[in-house]
């Protein structure tokens, strides 16, 4: 039921694109977590799985400028149809390759950052159309709830067939085979978006370079090369580190199902009682928490410290994620000229992010490379401490000045 505190309601599209969204976070849950894992047990070497990762990174913006593109010229269904049929193409292809997918980690990468670019440029469209100022907060506590309890289950029951699957190996293919048929359920599902199919120009060049009159969005640009580890990197790294330490699958799942349930609560939380008024505090709380987690791991790299830092991290995240991205949405909202720039908008944030996420990658590498544990928690921290900048800036922002 999707009716709660302060007689709140979501309308059926938005309900739509949340079941939409809670289809993909099972999908996404029960094998994101391990494909570095996978990738690690078969390289042991943790610069192919950066590699990876790296691949995604970089070739993601790419394909997100050209599938905003194609969402304005045909329509933004497709696009998220295609990135849902990529998804699975992805972990078929895991399927099919096996023990040798460490051999092609790179190229893996490559084919992730098309997936991830067409996905997320149709689902943000998504979540924009179907949420109003004013209401995007609890959208967004729904959105992070239900994603929450998702990434709760999925990891377990992967560590549960991997655990008890005949081999290792086969453990993985199964989980890998179950997020295909999910993905092509999901197809299916996005049967019941309306297409909108009105062609309109794609002007991304006053969205990626805003002018002076823009000055809120170039703060949310500037902003959103700062959110690298919020985005992807800790998701990924904290895992192998666990299975590293540990050795064990269950340990991973648990370990993630443990960071989603405090996420859950916090996110349904957020949701219900934030206000435009109390944005800032939520994500003043959420920094001191976020560097609290990496003045700890800094200072020790074990398995109770990555617990807690996991923990601190996962409350932390829709303390700032769900206020920032209502302010993101508002803040499209003054700056398109036309509603139908929204995607525009979208596509344009993702680039700083990218650049964000490839220069910290690059520093896991060489400060791993180089240093090697010590390396890892420099760069932990360091993926924490930048969130200072992340809050100055949004906090710069006209609807948080006037908060």
């Amino acid at each position: 039921m999707l009716m709660f505190m302060r007689g709140k309601t979501l309308q059926s599209k938005a309900r739509v694109v949340l079941v939409l969204n809670a289809m993909f976070s099972v999908a996404d849950s029960l094998c994101s977590v391990f494909v570095g894992v996978y990738l690690w047990i078969n390289s042991l070497d943790l610069h192919v799985v950066c590699g990876h990762y790296l691949a995604v990174y970089a070739v993601t913006p790419v394909v997100f400028l050209l599938a905003g593109w194609y969402a304005q010229a045909r329509d933004r269904v497709h696009v998220f149809r295609i990135g849902l049929a990529l998804h699975a193409l992805y972990y078929g292809t895991l399927l099919v390759l096996r023990e040798r997918s460490a051999e092609y980690a790179v190229p893996l990468g490559a084919l992730l950052g098309v997936t991830w670019g067409f996905f997320y440029a149709g689902a943000n469209t998504f979540n924009y159309d179907v949420t109003e100022p004013g209401e995007r907060d609890y959208f967004f506590g729904w959105l992070h709830a239900v994603s929450g309890i998702a990434h709760l289950v999925g990891p377990l029951i992967s560590a549960v067939v991997i655990r008890f699957a005949p081999n290792g190996q086969r453990g993985y293919l199964l989980v890998f085979a179950l997020a295909v048929l999910l993905y092509l359920a999901s197809i299916a599902l996005s049967v019941r978006v309306p297409p909108d199919r009105t062609r309109r120009p794609y002007r991304i060049w006053r969205a990626l370079f805003p002018r002076r009159d823009q000055r809120d969005w170039q703060y949310l640009m500037l902003a959103s090369a700062t959110l690298a580890g919020t985005f992807n990197i800790f998701h990924f790294l904290l895992a192998l580190l666990m299975f590293v330490r540990t050795g064990s699958e269950i340990s991973v799942g648990g370990f993630a199902a443990f960071q989603a349930l405090a996420g859950i609560v916090v996110a349904y939380l957020v949701g219900q009682f934030i206000t435009p008024d109390t944005r800032r505090m939520s994500m003043l709380a959420s920094v001191i928490l976020l560097l609290t987690a990496g003045l700890l791991i800094s200072m020790r790299l074990s398995v109770f410290t990555l617990i807690l830092f996991g923990f601190l991290r996962s409350v932390s995240m829709p303390l700032f994620t769900i206020p920032h991205s209502s302010v993101r949405f508002d803040v499209i909202d003054r700056c398109a000229e036309d509603p139908s720039q929204r995607i525009e908008y979208l596509c344009a944030w993702e680039i700083p992010l990218a650049l964000g996420r490839i220069l910290m990658m690059t520093a896991l590498i060489l400060l791993s490379g180089s240093l090697g544990e010590i390396g890892l928690r420099i760069t932990l921290f360091l993926l924490c401490a930048i969130r200072i900048a992340t809050y100055v800036l949004v906090t710069r922002t006209t609807p948080l000045r006037q908060s």
